[in-house]
């Protein structure tokens, strides 16, 4: 599992790519081990997913009769349904490289898409955290949930624009497979699974 400093030093190549600067190629491992340990990202993730999970058991609970329980079955539903948000994505994009042209930067495009959420998962637990502090925050943090949707939606066009030599269709497409899915897909999941209250 990567370090922290070599987490941090990934973290500062996509900073610098989010700004347009080309070097911040140079402070990523973009071979096939790069890859493969990129996938790492996830469980640096787990503690805001954590504060995410704890946050929607409340909201959960609080739409739901009094009497209603969970167990630690429904984090590990949750887990599910967040890993697979993750990965679909990933595979939808894999199996579309070749009909769409783009395998050359596909490796690179993941790599680097990994890394990205790592600091995005981390913004969007601070409106969860924030539920869990101040229950009565609830409005405010659901507004801050969809101004961090937004800016993640930029954030991953404007790092998958310059992983594909600033193609702007391709960019576009290829960030809508990372953005839509898991949407859609998540919500099913949920309601499938026993995670959405009602």
């Amino acid at each position: 599992m990567p370090g922290l400093d070599e987490v941090l030093h990934y973290l500062n190549g996509i900073y610098l790519l989010l700004k347009q600067k080309q070097e911040g190629f140079g402070w990523l491992d973009l071979t096939w081990r790069g890859l493969v340990r990129s996938f790492w990202a996830f469980a640096w993730c787990l503690p805001a997913l954590a504060v995410t999970w704890a946050s929607w058991r409340l909201y959960y609970l609080s739409r739901m009769p009094a009497e209603t329980q969970v167990g630690p079955d429904f984090f590990v539903k949750l887990a599910f349904v967040d890993l697979i948000g993750w990965l679909l994505p990933l595979a939808l994009l894999a199996v579309l490289a070749r009909p769409l042209g783009y395998g050359k930067y596909l490796a690179v495009v993941v790599t680097t898409g990994n890394w990205l959420t790592v600091p995005l998962c981390y913004a969007f637990a601070v409106p969860f955290a924030l539920t869990l502090v101040l229950p009565t925050s609830a409005p405010l943090a659901g507004l801050l949930i969809y101004a961090v949707l937004g800016a993640s939606v930029i954030l991953q066009f404007r790092l998958v624009w310059m992983c594909v030599g600033k193609q702007t269709l391709l960019a576009a497409a290829m960030t809508a497979i990372y953005v839509l899915p898991p949407m859609i897909i998540g919500q099913e999941l949920q309601r499938l699974l026993g995670t959405l209250p009602g």
